[in-house]
């Protein structure tokens, strides 16, 4: 009976969290290989990180993670060796690392990750978000919102709409838009969809409001449903 314990004690998930006072409105950088990344607004100034190193610390996949502040701005990364050196080259996965993250609401978010889905809710703030293969959810979003990924479907319910930028090569995107929005549609495609309708090579554009603000979305692929 020993060893099969020991087994699962090392293959435990290791976690760390760490707890920093912000003015309200910091910017939130996260830069991940492989693993979720999520996203949380929540009343106050604090931002509290959450970081699971699925492989476990003793494992053949322990990484090092790194979450610094400097003033108002709180970086967290995933480093493929030390992170004290300078240059990170990832030539294979580290292991899958979970970031569950709480943010003030006015917080600006910067995300990029390889290999694992994105979610983030009720964040007020600008948001840029990247994956290669994750799947990038985004709800409640007020500012300006840039999303690109290659492989992943992009779903996105904003509260309120501005400027607004994603491009996929395969990925689907949906788009659920707020009442009253007030947005200029262009949506550009080589072998895409538009709300189950073919789509001409070129793209579609379609007025919701006065058509005040920029949508843009591209994809190779992908198709584009747009819900108003």
């Amino acid at each position: 009976m020993v060893l099969p314990l020991l087994l699962v004690l090392a293959a435990a998930p290791s976690t760390q969290t760490w707890n920093f006072n912000t003015d309200g409105t910091p910017e939130v950088h996260i830069a991940n290989v492989d693993g979720v990344v999520r996203v949380d607004a929540v009343d106050g100034n604090g931002v509290v990180f959450e970081v699971v190193r699925e492989g476990g610390k003793n494992s053949r996949n322990e990484v090092e993670v790194e979450v610094v502040q400097e003033g108002d701005v709180i970086r967290a990364r995933v480093c493929c060796g030390p992170c004290e050196e300078d240059v990170q080259v990832c030539r294979r996965s580290p292991g899958a690392v979970r970031f569950s993250v709480k943010v003030p609401r006015g917080a600006r978010l910067e995300v990029a990750t390889v290999g694992g889905p994105v979610t983030v809710t009720g964040v007020a703030g600008a948001q840029t978000l990247a994956t290669v293969s994750g799947r990038v959810e985004v709800s409640g979003s007020e500012e300006r919102l840039d999303v690109s990924t290659v492989n992943g479907a992009v779903a996105l319910a904003p509260r309120k709409v501005v400027t607004t930028s994603v491009s996929t090569v395969n990925g689907d995107v949906r788009l659920k838009l707020p009442a009253r929005a007030d947005v200029r549609l262009e949506f550009n495609t080589v072998g895409g969809r538009f709300n189950d309708s073919p789509a001409r090579l070129g793209g579609r554009e379609q007025t919701y409001g006065a058509g005040t603000h920029a949508v843009e979305v591209s994809t190779v692929g992908g198709s584009l449903s747009v819900q108003p």
